[in-house]
């Protein structure tokens, strides 16, 4: 079968940035081991010129941004639906909800392609969090801007990939609420991770801490900090490494400043844009996997970390409650409750025994995020599309 991704696809697949990526990785390699494969990445600014090149078994379509706006990237929709009908696939896997892919969306099925589309999260919901925190005309406008690209494009589809129960339950609310006109079939099917975290060797260090997640005021790594200032007096040995593509600079700085004066310095260290190497290795030595969002649809962290055999302490919103199972393998605590969120993070740390039964569970949850599992019901889906 001749499968076309379209999505993020990593310009250094030894530095993947974001969950998205990831599963555009992860999900294109894995049907490569079977299909003809073409991924078309999204259009990127940094590229000067477009082209295509072949990566292992894959063949890779690169397209420039010719502006700094995500919408300039509307000017390279008739190349990528030019290149896409050459090929002349069985299916065309769409991996983003941005305008530019609802108008290749509709541009691909005008054309008489076979498509499926899998929603990211929630940009309505992510939007409106940020509205609520930073009230101004700016992220008033960009929430209502993408909240209406989102309700129109899953309106016009006819069936959704979603990675849990709960992004499909929001989308179900939204036809309630009548943001949509019509209801989309949804499947649920997980993402999946990379195959070498089912591989880590686990080198835990008894209090050593571990979050993943872009530095992003939505991933909550300021509240980690209150996590470790509170309990620094009981576990003077306590450390938390943090892990994540440094998305929001101003964020960034902010952690920095908010560490310093804190006096943390000596129990926290930020890791921007790290190799997959060095998250393989701090997934290892971690004891503890931490994380205080406030949105997430799947997480795919969670499962990296259940993968690496690591109890995890995290926030009860979004689709974590659908990955992690309070009590079961892991602690969930409200978003911004760092009291609890600390709690559950001590009874961790102090208990091996703990960690031990958690660590257990975790390595056999995590066989269900595999890619191979992923994939086989992907496929049953591709090829229901067909007829």
């Amino acid at each position: 079968m001749k499968i076309v991704q379209i999505g993020p696809y990593p310009m250094d697949v030894e530095c993947i940035k974001g969950g998205v990526e990831a599963s555009v990785y992860g999900l294109a390699n894995e049907l490569s081991k079977g299909h003809e494969v073409f991924v078309f990445d999204v259009p990127r600014e940094e590229i000067k010129e477009s082209y295509k090149t072949p990566i292992g078994k894959l063949i890779v379509y690169r397209f420039n941004r010719l502006g700094k706006s995500n919408n300039s990237s509307l000017l390279s929709v008739i190349g990528y639906l030019k290149e896409i009908k050459l090929i002349e696939p069985d299916v065309c896997h769409i991996h983003t909800s941005n305008l530019f892919a609802f108008v290749l969306y509709l541009l691909l099925r005008t054309s008489g392609l076979k498509v499926v589309v899998t929603i990211h999260g929630l940009a309505h919901i992510e939007k409106r969090n940020e509205y609520k925190k930073n009230k101004g005309i700016r992220t008033f406008l960009k929430y209502f801007y993408q909240s209406l690209v989102e309700f129109v494009f899953l309106s016009m589809c006819r069936s959704i990939i979603v990675d849990t129960e709960y992004v499909a339950s929001a989308i179900r609310k939204y036809k309630e609420e009548h943001k949509i006109w019509r209801l989309p079939e949804m499947a649920v099917i997980p993402q999946g991770i990379n195959e070498r975290f089912f591989d880590i060797t686990d080198n835990a260090q008894p209090f050593e801490l571990l979050s993943v997640g872009a530095f992003t005021k939505r991933k909550g790594h300021d509240k980690l900090v209150d996590v470790v200032l509170q309990l620094k007096d009981e576990f003077p040995a306590i450390k938390l490494n943090i892990v994540g593509v440094k998305s929001d600079v101003a964020y960034f700085y902010f952690l920095q400043k908010k560490i310093f004066e804190c006096g943390l310095e000596q129990h926290i260290f930020l890791h921007p844009n790290t190799s997959l190497d060095q998250v393989y290795s701090f997934y290892s030595t971690a004891s503890v996997f931490v994380l205080h969002s406030e949105e997430e649809s799947q997480g795919i962290v969670f499962c990296e970390a259940m993968a690496a055999g690591k109890p995890i302490v995290a926030t009860n919103v979004g689709g974590v409650p659908w990955v992690v199972k309070n009590g079961v393998n892991g602690f969930l605590s409200d978003h911004g409750d760092v009291v609890l969120f600390a709690c559950n993070v001590s009874k961790l740390i102090s208990n091996f025994d703990v960690r031990l039964a958690l660590n257990r569970i975790n390595r056999k949850r995590s066989f269900l995020y595999s890619w191979q599992l992923t994939s086989d019901t992907l496929m049953s889906l591709y090829l229901r599309s067909l007829y």
